[in-house]
């Protein structure tokens, strides 16, 4: 093609703002935070709040967001440090140095955005941020520490940008320590206010609700719990539901460890039993109507062996050698996949065709969850996940709102 009239087409394309946003928005997030150096103008035009939050629904066209990748935090483990498992494509995925701290505690991924919290020993707060690993802006949520002594405190965020470009902030504090009643602070982002003791409600201690552990879908923050119920919040209707939980297993087994994620607008749960050497994997969705669990499947780690003979599950007794990592979606949205960390390897089961897959192989010499101080095995380690997804919504300073979170002095 005649270079001049490469050149030419360029300047046209330059030159059109609505074609050169067309163009823009295919491309992914971290191309279009390198081209706002070109110039001025596509500076301009990728900073505009209204293109972000374009762009951003561009890749959810489908209904639903897909994630780049996870991030996997060893459990316990205080560190900015993760393990990075790309998903579409391999990413740099910036880690949480520019929150200059060496404690860090992601306390939820919600659809591009994350909230973290540090904590400052000169002042005894906990400082909390809303920020977005791929623009690596962020702003600060200020809260005094709570003042009631040894009372419960719990952040979760609610944000769905293919429905709205506005978030909320759940709150969930104890009223008195160990009193098992709490009350419920919403702030809202569109009004950039609070509604403070907005519901209050008590538990029983038999509930065991994790307000640590939550997920936010299908516009409703659910948190897991270890009873037969739990609870979830509409958060346009700001009123609280009850929400059963599944089944134990009956024989008495012990329950280990629990996955608790949401793919495609479905719930999912998948937990491990206590056994000498236990390579199950119990996985149960939650039904439509909220009505109840049911057992999607049981998967058999024994079954991943014969497909990836490399693997060594099994080989520490009561540790299994292998954590349910999360759920994301499948190239057929109807299903999903089971993403598994498995002896130091990244495996899926994919439901669509009932096949094991690999997902991830660090590679000869190097494997995901390399033992450390913490842990003398490499199969006693469990993993958090975090999924995380490419946006450039929230690199403009109007879409991260700077909060001062004030507590009331009860």
């Amino acid at each position: 093609m005649n270079p001049k009239l490469m050149i030419s087409s360029a300047e046209k394309i330059g030159n059109n703002q609505d074609l050169l946003a067309q163009i823009l928005l295919r491309l992914p997030a971290k191309s279009l935070i390198k081209f706002k150096c070109v110039s001025k103008q596509w500076l301009s035009l990728i900073s505009n709040p209204h293109f972000c939050l374009s762009h951003t629904r561009h890749q959810g066209h489908e209904g639903f967001l897909h994630p780049t990748a996870l991030l996997l935090k060893v459990q316990y483990v205080l560190s900015p440090e993760f393990d990075v498992v790309p998903l579409k494509h391999f990413s740099q995925v910036p880690f949480f140095h520019y929150i200059s701290t060496s404690y860090l505690n992601i306390l939820q991924s919600c659809n591009g955005l994350f909230v973290c919290e540090t904590d400052d020993d000169d002042y005894n707060v906990s400082e909390y941020f809303i920020c977005n690993p791929t623009t690596k802006q962020f702003k600060k949520l200020s809260f005094l520490q709570n003042p009631i002594k040894g009372a419960e405190f719990y952040v979760s965020l609610a944000f769905d940008p293919l429905q709205s470009p506005h978030y909320k902030i759940i709150v969930v504090r104890e009223v008195l320590e160990n009193s098992y009643i709490f009350q419920l602070d919403i702030y809202a982002s569109e009004s950039e206010s609070w509604k403070v003791a907005t519901t209050i409600f008590e538990t029983k201690e038999g509930d065991c609700i994790a307000f640590e552990d939550s997920v936010f879908c299908n516009g409703k923050l659910h948190w897991n719990s270890y009873g037969n119920q739990s609870l979830y919040l509409d958060v346009e209707k700001e009123c609280l539901q009850m929400m059963p939980m599944p089944t134990k297993l009956t024989g008495n087994r012990l329950e280990i460890y629990r996955y608790f994620d949401e793919s495609g607008g479905r719930l999912y749960l998948a937990a491990t039993y206590f056994a000498y050497i236990d390579l199950d994997l119990y996985i149960h969705q939650m039904a439509s109507d909220y009505s109840h669990w049911f057992l999607k499947h049981r998967l058999n780690m024994g079954d991943a062996m014969e497909v990836f003979p490399e693997l060594n599950l099994g080989c520490h007794p009561f540790s299994s050698g292998f954590s349910g990592v999360s759920f994301v979606g499948s190239e057929r949205k109807e299903e999903v996949k089971v993403v598994i960390w498995a002896d130091g390897k990244i495996i899926c089961y994919d439901f669509n065709d009932g096949a094991w897959k690999m997902i991830h192989d660090p590679g000869p010499g190097l494997k995901i969850g390399t033992p450390i101080e913490h842990f003398n095995h490499l199969h006693e380690q469990r993993f958090i996940p975090y999924k995380y997804f490419e946006s450039v919504y929230g690199s403009d300073e109007a879409c991260l709102i700077d909060l001062d979170i004030m507590k009331d002095t009860g």
